[in-house]
Formats: C-alpha cells, sequence, structure tokens
C-alpha cells in the first residue's frame, strides 16, 4: 500500500506557545501534515535560503522582526512558490487585498474555529483563494480598481488561474466557471478580481484581450 505523502507545514509565529498550539492543531486536523515552528521570519527566510522547502508557510501578519506583508514580499522575491495562509489577531480592518495582491493564497484570523481552519488548509492546498465569509465582501466588494501602472510583483499566473482565464474567455459566469471547477463562486470572484490586478485591466472583454497579447490563453 502506498505511503500518504507527508505535507511540510511551516508556522511563523514570534510567540512560541501559540506557534506551538497551532502546530498541534493542525496536525490534529490532518496526519499528513508535518509543522516546523519558527519564531522568527528572519529565521525562516534563512532556512529558504539555506534550501529548506516547504509546501505550505502559515505566518503570522504582526511581527517585531518583519510583518507578514514584508515577509510575503521577502519569499515571493525568493523565488518561493508554497501557499501563503496569513493569521492574525489584529482587530483592525486587515490587509487582505495587499497580502492577497503580493502572493498569498488566504487569510485567517485567529479567532476562526479549527473546522474553518481545516477548510482554508484543504482550500489553499488545493490550489485556491480562502477568505473566512466575513471578509469576502469586504475583498470582493472593493471599489478600487487597477491604476495606469500595474503595481503586482509580476504576472506570474498560477494553474488555477489560468483555467479560470480560459472559462472567463470562453464566455463562462462567474457561476458557470464555479460549477466547472467545483469551486465556490466567491473563490471565482476572488481569481477574476486578481486576474484584473496583475493584467492591469477593467474589464472581462480587455482581461481576455491581455491575457492574449502575453500568451496566456
Amino acid at each position: 500500500m502506498a505511503t500518504e505523502k507527508l505535507i511540510q507545514v511551516a508556522i511563523v509565529d514570534d510567540h512560541q506557545m501559540f506557534a506551538d498550539g497551532l502546530a498541534h492543531l493542525v496536525t490534529s486536523v490532518n496526519k499528513s501534515y508535518r509543522c516546523t515552528t519558527i519564531t522568527s521570519p528572519l529565521a525562516a527566510i534563512r532556512l529558504v535560503d539555506d534550501g529548506q522547502k516547504f509546501d505550505l508557510i502559515i505566518s503570522d501578519l504582526i511581527m517585531d522582526s518583519l510583518n507578514g506583508i514584508a515577509f510575503i514580499k521577502a519569499l515571493r522575491a525568493r523565488g518561493v512558490r508554497a501557499p501563503i495562509l496569513i493569521v492574525s489577531g489584529i482587530s483592525t480592518a486587515p490587509p487582505v487585498e495587499e497580502a492577497l495582491r503580493l502572493g498569498a493564497q488566504g487569510f485567517l484570523p485567529k479567532s476562526s474555529s479549527s473546522e474553518m481552519l481545516a477548510e482554508a488548509l484543504d482550500t489553499i492546498l488545493g490550489g485556491d483563494i480562502y477568505l473566512p465569509p466575513q471578509l469576502w465582501n469586504a475583498y470582493t466588494d472593493s471599489d478600487r480598481s487597477p491604476g495606469n501602472k500595474c503595481d503586482t510583483v509580476g504576472t506570474e499566473l498560477s494553474q488555477r488561474q489560468l483555467e479560470v482565464l480560459q472559462l472567463v474567455s470562453q464566455g463562462f459566469s462567474n457561476r458557470e466557471i464555479a460549477d466547472a471547477l467545483n469551486v465556490s463562486e466567491n473563490t471565482v470572484k476572488t481569481h477574476v478580481k486578481r486576474l484584473f490586478k496583475q493584467l492591469n485591466v477593467n474589464t472581462r472583454a480587455a482581461c481576455v484581450r491581455m491575457a492574449q497579447s502575453m500568451g496566456h490563453i
């Protein structure tokens, strides 16, 4: 019988007790997860520089040496493609849009249930974006549109983004794309919004034209 593949998870939080507790919770929802707790984002970066590979990175947002947003930038600048889940206990509006724009795959409040954590991990490792219900509307209803200059870290698209883009080019609605890919319509809306920002466009037609000119479809 084939051995179940272990999933290497880095948990980056400068509070050791929380990091240990989250590691215990993560391994309890799926026995294939193997957690490494790291109490400094700078230490995590050193591990990456030394060649350490992770399948998933879970990072706090507010840390003394480097905040979660800067941590995402540093990882992506080093070519790290592992999905990143940001967790946060802040009471103010979290910078969800900036985190996703820079390459995070999800955002989860520290007050979330273990069931929500399990859903987030499954969603992100499945190649999709995860936001809890209370953050979906705040993100997808944002009226900010791309400026004259694209401010993303690049126009490299994920496999799921390419799948969404292909269906958009065929005239599928968000609901139809969600049905075709077996994901939620909110997830599709988020992918489309990110595509607009990455390609610096405002409409689906312009998105398709830009993607075609760049060879994505």
